[in-house]
């Protein structure tokens, strides 16, 4: 096969883990609803992707993953991964991402996108990476360009330090940013494109140049989203109390 550079757009959804049970419910009425390609035609804990199958047999792999799943769609959906709701190890905000040859414009992408949230979810983002396309496979990241990774071990870190191309905040940042962002209020939340307005305030954002790891998060944040010191130190999911 041969390569070839594109522009990928990758999709991320935050949510607390105690919601992520049902994200493959989620996930497949969604896709049929929105984006078909985004139905999972293989999955697997590691490439290569064996597993195949009916909706039963997607969410008996999804209950056993850990600490995510993998899915492969039809282009150009050609990945997404799907984090376990009751990893071993991990904090309390589980990452859902899917990474394909998408227009961010593209109604259905969004659409798409905003049915896979819900009360828990804190925020959704869609931003590009430059990535090789050989065959199937997407390889490789932009990282100058793709959105930071924000849950790192699954401890909130806050919002970006730049906008995504657009982003939609789930009822959690509602209540705090609604007076602060140029924002529509959309599927329960608040959808913002980059270039409408002011970034959220500094507050918000992820201090991600520090070098120490507990000085990595915003100041301002809604509660529960990351454990506290001791946690941290022992594993499990507790959040600070906030």
């Amino acid at each position: 096969m041969t390569e070839r550079k594109l522009d990928a757009l990758v999709i991320r959804w935050y949510e607390r883990r105690t919601d992520a049970t049902d994200v493959v419910a989620r996930w497949l009425s969604a896709a049929r609803a929105h984006l078909t390609e985004a139905v999972p035609r293989r999955f697997g804990e590691s490439e290569p992707l064996r597993g195949r199958g009916d909706d039963n047999a997607l969410q008996e792999a999804y209950a056993k993953a850990d600490p995510m799943l993998f899915l492969a769609g039809s282009p150009p959906v050609y990945h997404a991964t799907l984090a376990a709701a009751n990893p071993r190890l991990g904090g309390p905000v589980a990452a859902h991402t899917m990474t394909g040859a998408l227009d961010p414009a593209d109604p259905q992408v969004r659409e798409f996108a905003l049915a896979m949230t819900r009360t828990g979810t804190i925020y959704v983002s869609a931003s590009a990476s430059t990535m090789e396309l050989d065959g199937d496979t997407l390889y490789g990241q932009d990282r100058r360009r793709e959105e930071p990774y924000l849950a790192p071990l699954g401890d909130w870190l806050g919002l970006p330090p730049e906008p995504p191309l657009w982003c939609w905040f789930g009822p959690g940042y509602t209540r705090l940013l609604r007076r602060h962002i140029e924002a529509e209020p959309l599927a329960g939340g608040l959808f913002h494109a980059r270039g409408h307005g002011e970034w959220v305030p500094d507050r918000f954002r992820a201090r991600l140049a520090e070098i120490d790891p507990a000085r990595r998060h915003a100041p301002r944040m809604p509660r529960g989203l990351r454990r506290s010191a001791l946690r941290l130190a022992f594993g499990g999911f507790r959040p600070e109390r906030g």
